[in-house]
């Protein structure tokens, strides 16, 4: 909370109980005396003095376990209120809160990803996703509202996870987070694959060795294939979505699905196809291979693999 925003509440403790109680916490929390803090909120809260930002201070502690035991119930009992009154903050900490209970156990304590976790989290039903689903609505609202965090959640998702907007929604997006080069990349061509994934096709062996195969056989021997234009070639195939229930429903991260897509390079003044057939993981992201005949994989994986 900035110095600004401090000193008027500080101003106007005599105004009233309320403001005071809000005070009190804050300088409190910024002396971290959690103790008193949680004591003053909890206080106000039970006696119905408390404000929304207090409310929403008592649930961070709760959430943190500072001042007090963790308890995402009680958390969750402070936060649905707020929410209801559509306050960003609030709808962003609750989401943090569902987003965290849906993903339990996916990183190990040292931060590294648990595979067999990973893949158990993939396999859910839509059913069984409904926290994750309610906690991206959340965000998404919150940044409709244009609250910077959420926004900034936004844009990430939409670098990291295959979503159902369209390519002028998505760089809409990127563009309220000041990254227009983001935008602009989104923008060349039509592809449903995220900017962070692109770069990982780009990057890998098998598509590069597929690559090099169009270009000798068109005589070029110039290994500096540049991405030109995307295409989606075959559309989405049984997918499946996070559906956000806005006033109009949004397909958001796609959970199933595949589809084929055509990525065209340039070299020696020539353009070069690829068709590539990507399928949805279960987590957002999606698996990919050249989508060619099975012995002609088979030969690229062959030739890809470090000699």
């Amino acid at each position: 909370m900035n110095t600004k925003l401090i000193s008027m509440m500080l101003a106007a403790c005599l105004a009233g109980s309320a403001w005071a109680g809000e005070a009190l916490v804050q300088n409190a929390i910024e002396k971290n005396d959690y103790t008193l803090a949680f004591a003053v909120a909890k206080a106000d809260v039970t006696d119905g003095s408390a404000t929304d930002i207090t409310r929403m201070l008592l649930a961070q502690m709760y959430m943190q376990g500072k001042g007090t035991a963790v308890d995402a119930a009680a958390a969750k009992e402070l936060l649905n209120p707020l929410v209801a009154k559509k306050i960003p903050e609030a709808q962003f900490m609750l989401a943090g809160l569902l987003q965290t209970e849906a993903l339990a156990g996916m990183k190990t304590a040292d931060g590294q990803l648990d595979l067999p976790r990973y893949s158990q989290l993939a396999k859910r039903s839509l059913a069984e996703r409904e926290n994750e689903r309610y906690a991206a609505e959340l965000v998404y609202q919150a940044a409709q509202q244009g609250f910077k965090m959420a926004i900034d959640a936004v844009c990430a998702d939409l670098d990291n996870s295959v979503v159902g907007l369209s390519t002028s929604e998505r760089a809409k997006w990127y563009r309220q987070c000041d990254k227009e080069s983001w935008a602009k990349a989104v923008e060349m061509g039509q592809s449903l694959v995220p900017l962070n994934m692109r770069r990982e096709v780009l990057r890998d062996p098998v598509v590069g060795e597929a690559y090099n195969r169009a270009a000798i056989k068109a005589q070029c021997l110039d290994e500096n294939i540049k991405p030109v234009d995307f295409k989606v070639s075959k559309p989405v195939s049984g997918g499946q979505y996070l559906t956000l229930k806005l006033d109009k429903p949004l397909p958001y991260k796609m959970v199933s699905g595949q589809w084929q897509e055509i990525w065209i390079g340039q070299a020696c003044g020539q353009k070069f196809g690829l068709p590539l057939l990507f399928k949805a993981d279960g987590m957002g992201r999606a698996t990919f291979a050249p989508d060619v005949p099975p012995e002609e994989l088979e030969s690229l994986i062959k030739a890809a693999l470090p000699k």
